[in-house]
């Protein structure tokens, strides 16, 4: 069963790396044309509005993919001379730790989008609605919980068992 959770979790952050990776792009792309352009035409009206909007897509969808390729800055050099079960313990500590701070952030950031969405706020110059991306944010927030779930249980099982793969 762990198994198949941690495949869900794994494919799911995958897929909304990708997604991010095209919002990536996406910045890119606005940001150099706008630099091109700028001097024998004018600047693309709402870039930066397409900018804010993509680059808070891409926090959202790629922060639950750096968390399973632990790509975060880890206190590893300290906590590695410990045995595996003391390892597992501070792991188990950080995991549930973050897991209420990410679980309370989608929270309110589902709760943010919600209020966004019934006032009807909109881009100032595409009057794009703004509530899609916060939601988009807070969507990455909830896989980063997964991924902290599924770090927590493993953490849970290195300290009962001694090591995870026991």
């Amino acid at each position: 069963m762990l198994n198949l959770f941690e495949r869900f979790v794994q494919n799911l952050t995958w897929r909304t790396a990708q997604l991010a990776q095209l919002a990536m792009v996406v910045v890119m792309a606005i940001t150099v044309t706008n630099v091109i352009i700028r001097i024998p035409l004018r600047p693309i009206g709402g870039a930066v509005e397409l900018v804010e909007m993509s680059g808070a897509v891409l926090l959202g969808l790629g922060v639950a993919y750096t968390a399973i390729m632990k790509g975060h800055i880890m206190v590893g050099v300290l906590v590695e001379r410990f045995s595996p079960r003391v390892q597992g313990l501070i792991e188990l500590v950080v995991s549930t730790i973050a897991l209420v701070f990410s679980y309370l952030l989608a929270r309110e950031i589902l709760y943010f989008a919600y209020e966004r969405m019934m006032a009807g706020y909109e881009t100032g110059h595409l009057k794009v609605p703004i509530a899609p991306s916060i939601y988009l944010v807070a969507f990455g927030f909830i896989m980063l919980a997964m991924v902290l779930l599924l770090d927590l249980i493993k953490a849970a099982i290195t300290v009962v068992k001694g090591s995870e793969s026991q």
